[in-house]
């Protein structure tokens, strides 16, 4: 059970690190008595409970169980049928992996993990860079590095890309972006004030813009009437590319054993994306020495690609094609988790709404490091918001070491995932759990914090806790800021479907009504 001196295992500092992840947790009948049993006293790691090779196979064949099914849907089957821990076979090549749903269980797993902290995933991207890339250059990228080279790579990129204030520094550049985005999402309202069906799409240009700024020090010009004519094709590679991704490495697939026609597709996809990621990345390059030879900086702030340049040629190359790639659907799902959340709950939003007109008393008001300090209900609803519609299913780690989890023994070296997304709907770890309600991450006097903060974790945790996360945090307030400061949203449509592409991603039309609001 719970309790209040479970918190003592943290220190205070450790706490406020969790910014506030309180939830209010009720889990009397949960029990922790096997975290306390021996390694000799375990039960045997084949003993653990999961489907057959064959079983799981035929359930993603057309007409089994899980076809056609959302991947958080298949955990929630298996977790009925197999409790709160089982192991998926590995097969084709590919390793055993065991999922788990106790927060107690996901710290046991994120503090044993040592050092270099093995977070394996993505395999198909991995054998395509070690076999494939075009991109030349001597890192796999911090998804597929391990051990000492993955720390070599982190440690180089931690001091430019982890800092508060450095990601702060990038806060007008930014603005402008999502102002622009504003500006353009204007003039894209239908007769009834409606975003277009696409509205996810125009999401993505946003989102690789703010990135490209971020990175790069420069502006694309992908929100003209006219942008870059790679755009909209690298939208859809990138879609292609979690699609398949999903396919290869989160389904049975035999692409270990036999190159499929998928996977052949998959190369297909990554030779293009890299293609013209790499142009946009070139074109950074050439922008710095023209900026070096003028010695002028637009922004007053060092892009990324020119502060990692400074430390490694390789290593900027590498960080800004995976930010390119990886930055676009998460940050646009992000975004619209919290404005779909936002426009189903009027009341939440008119409170947010009188916050941000302190900070924003006219549209055109600029949006700085400083008023952006002190923003609690801004961030409490982007937290709900990712509660609700999370990014990802969760994250895994391989063990470091042979470990007891819920009295079996798991081995060194075996993949663990932690299934963070059934927490986040679990009436045990916060009450109304389907409700968005963002002042249970707000801190208060009146209420007893009885939490685990390891039931929500978005970014991961530890020395592998997502790179880019203070500058996804600053895009996505940026953007809900200027959007919310600017229109009263509504949504007058079935709830939004979510599928599962490696992440989530929302599915079908997505149209919010957008009323003016002076």
């Amino acid at each position: 059970m719970f309790t209040p001196r479970r918190i003592t295992h943290f220190s205070w500092k450790q706490l406020r690190c969790f910014s506030a992840q309180v939830s209010q947790v009720v889990a009397s009948d949960l029990s922790y008595d096997d975290h306390n049993i021996k390694w000799e006293d375990a039960k045997p790691y084949k003993s653990i409970p999961g489907p057959t090779t064959i079983s799981l196979i035929r359930g993603f064949m057309p007409g089994g169980k899980f076809c056609n099914e959302d991947f958080s849907k298949m955990h929630k089957m298996l977790r009925d049928e197999f409790g709160d821990i089982y192991r998926i076979k590995g097969s084709f090549g590919k390793r055993d992996t065991v999922t788990i749903h106790d927060p107690q269980d996901f710290e046991t797993i994120y503090r044993s993990s040592g050092n270099f902290p093995v977070r394996r995933g993505l395999d198909a991207l991995g054998y395509y860079r070690q076999h494939y890339s075009n991109l030349h250059v001597n890192s796999l990228g911090l998804v597929h590095e391990q051990g000492a080279s993955w720390w070599d790579l982190r440690h180089k990129v931690n001091g430019v890309m982890m800092k508060p204030q450095i990601a702060k520094g990038y806060t007008s550049a930014v603005d402008e972006v999502s102002m622009d985005f504003v500006r353009k999402l204007h003039t894209l309202r239908d007769k009834n004030l409606e975003t277009p069906a696409n509205f996810f799409y125009h999401l993505n240009i946003w989102a690789l813009e703010a990135i490209a700024c971020i990175t790069m020090n420069m502006r694309l010009g992908l929100l003209q009437n006219k942008p870059n004519p790679n755009v909209d094709k690298l939208a859809d590679l990138i879609k292609d590319f979690f699609r398949l991704g999903a396919e290869l490495d989160f389904k049975p697939s035999i692409w270990k054993i036999y190159k499929t026609p998928k996977f052949n597709q998959y190369i297909q996809i990554m030779d293009s994306m890299h293609n013209i990621v790499r142009q946009f990345v070139d074109e950074g390059l050439e922008s710095l020495k023209t900026k070096a030879n003028q010695d002028e900086n637009a922004y007053g702030e060092k892009g990324v690609l020119e502060k990692l340049y400074d430390i490694d040629r390789d290593v900027a190359v590498i960080m800004a094609v995976d930010a390119l790639i990886a930055g676009v659907d998460t940050t646009s799902t992000a975004v619209f988790s919290v404005l779909y959340t936002l426009a189903t709950s009027p009341d939440k939003q008119k409170i947010l709404r009188s916050e941000l007109l302190k900070i924003l008393p006219e549209k055109d008001s600029p949006l700085t490091k400083a008023n952006m300090t002190n923003l609690p209900y801004l961030r409490a609803c982007i937290k709900e918001a990712m509660r609700l519609m999370p990014v990802v299913l969760g994250n895994a780690r391989a063990t470091a070491k042979d470990i007891v989890i819920k009295g079996y023994q798991i081995p060194k070296d075996i993949d663990v995932f932690m299934h963070h997304q059934a927490l986040h709907t679990d009436e045990r770890f916060f009450q109304n759990p389907q409700t968005f309600i963002p002042e249970r991450w707000l801190r208060s006097e009146e209420k007893i914090e009885t939490y685990n903060p390891f039931a929500y974790l978005p970014f991961g945790f530890g020395n592998r806790v997502c790179i880019g996360r203070r500058f996804a945090e600053l895009e996505v307030e940026t953007l809900v800021c200027r959007i919310v400061r600017n229109y009263q949203l509504e949504w007058h449509h079935p709830p939004p479907k979510v599928q599962f592409s490696t992440i989530n991603v929302p599915k079908g039309d997505l149209q919010l009504r957008l009323r003016d609001h002076q």
